[in-house]
């Protein structure tokens, strides 16, 4: 009976223990452009880079649909070393692809029915288009760690589950200049930090 309660304990405790070894990062994104919401620009990602953000890629595998000749969703993040599948739900044939290097590639025609699956080695943007069809255009944000986030309209984001230690947290948006900060992440803290990013030199 000691033992088994022990062992539930024990089981009981785990989880706990490495959710406080981990910790967040989250605040408010800000835009210093009079006039201009920053959902107004598009997606904006937010994530960890650096050697200590290091990490395996998630297990499990996103999906871009074509869909009434259209990428759906027209705009994905993903870790470096995830893998997309690319359905075709059109009674048409569509061929996927793109230039976008080190991370180029071509599915080739493919009917109806059909998915084509494309794994993501390197960190970047990625864009991508139908040969047959010019309505067919999205992007895929390759982030160099798991621990990423899309911020929401209102500029907030939060990222959890992160390890302690030293990050650069880094701010994406296509349409804006990079903006960095340097965030030092304690286990089991939640850490708040807001940015306002610059508008791009004209």
């Amino acid at each position: 009976m000691r033992l088994a309660l022990a062992a539930l304990l024990l089981a009981t405790a785990l989880p706990a223990a490495a959710e406080e070894a981990t910790a967040t990062v989250a605040g408010r994104l800000s835009l210093a452009l009079e006039g201009v919401r920053l959902a107004d620009l598009g997606q904006t990602v937010v994530y960890l880079a650096g050697e200590t953000a290091e990490a395996p890629a998630p297990a499990k595998r996103a999906t871009i649909r074509q869909r009434n000749a259209y990428f759906s969703p027209d705009f994905m993040a993903i870790a470096v070393g995830q893998s997309i599948d690319m359905p075709n739900d059109d009674a048409i044939f569509h061929n996927v692809f793109s230039f976008s290097k080190p991370n180029d590639f071509d599915l080739g025609l493919y009917p109806a029915g059909e998915s084509r699956r494309v794994t993501f080695a390197h960190p970047g943007v990625v864009k991508i288009y139908c040969s047959i069809h010019e309505s067919m255009s999205g992007t895929i944000f390759v982030s160099p760690s798991p621990w990423f986030t899309i911020a929401k309209a209102s500029g907030d984001f939060e990222i959890s589950g992160a390890p302690p230690g030293h990050h650069s947290l880094r701010v994406w948006n296509e349409k804006l200049p990079e903006a960095v900060r340097e965030v030092r992440l304690l286990p089991g803290e939640r850490t708040k930090i807001d940015i306002t990013l610059e508008a791009a030199a004209q």
